[in-house]
């Protein structure tokens, strides 16, 4: 989906009083809950929702997205909190410094792969990428996210696509319920309604001296 399918979206879950989720997903908030605050990259932040958790927690942080809507959403949300928001596609996207971390949460492209390892770069030495999107086997579980298996994860995929920039400490396929929080006041029924989902997560750092 473009960035114009993305604005409609959003601004129908909007007009209809509802975000797909108030807080990052599980894993995001299991895995960066502990770490020392510093600077921090949001890759397709969307409504905003992992930026502002994670300015909120003390890091420095950047949410980018290629939706002007949904960036309107997290700035709405965000309630001048010190995020700064960046309209960009982050398959052209340079960012401006490394990060001690980046976030990417739910991101599915065609070239997802050539991304990732674009935003492998983008980590700082001593830091980390953390990543969490739909598995393939999603499908076949009947969880909501993409159907098209194209644009689906498997953990063998994530490790592939960073390595050998970054050192992966975790790269595994988990299942959530549907009833873990993540998704709620939503327009998006189906998606609301949906049964257990499968994903695809990763954890890896980049050595100091690199």
């Amino acid at each position: 989906m473009d960035a114009s399918g993305w604005d409609e979206r959003y601004r129908a879950a909007w007009e209809h009083g509802g975000i797909w989720a108030t807080e990052p997903p599980h894993f995001i908030r299991e895995s960066v809950g502990s770490l020392t605050p510093g600077t921090a990259l949001d890759v397709a932040t969307g409504d905003g929702r992992t930026a502002v958790w994670l300015r909120q927690r003390g890091w420095s942080t950047t949410g980018v997205d290629f939706s002007h809507a949904g960036l309107e959403l997290a700035r709405a949300r965000s309630g001048g909190d010190g995020v700064d928001w960046v309209e960009a596609d982050i398959r052209t996207w340079v960012p401006p410094q490394q990060y001690d971390l980046v976030v990417v949460g739910y991101l599915h492209l065609v070239d997802s792969d050539s991304v990732l390892r674009r935003i492998a770069g983008w980590v700082a030495p001593g830091g980390r990428v953390v990543v969490v999107g739909h598995d393939v086997e999603n499908i076949a579980a009947g969880g909501h996210g993409p159907s098209d298996p194209g644009l689906l994860y498997t953990p063998e995929s994530l490790r592939a696509a960073v390595e050998p920039v970054l050192t992966v400490m975790r790269c595994e396929r988990l299942r959530r319920g549907s009833d873990d929080g993540e998704i709620r006041h939503t327009a998006d029924r189906e998606a609301a309604d949906a049964g257990d989902a499968v994903d695809a997560v990763l954890i890896a750092v980049r050595d100091r001296g690199l």
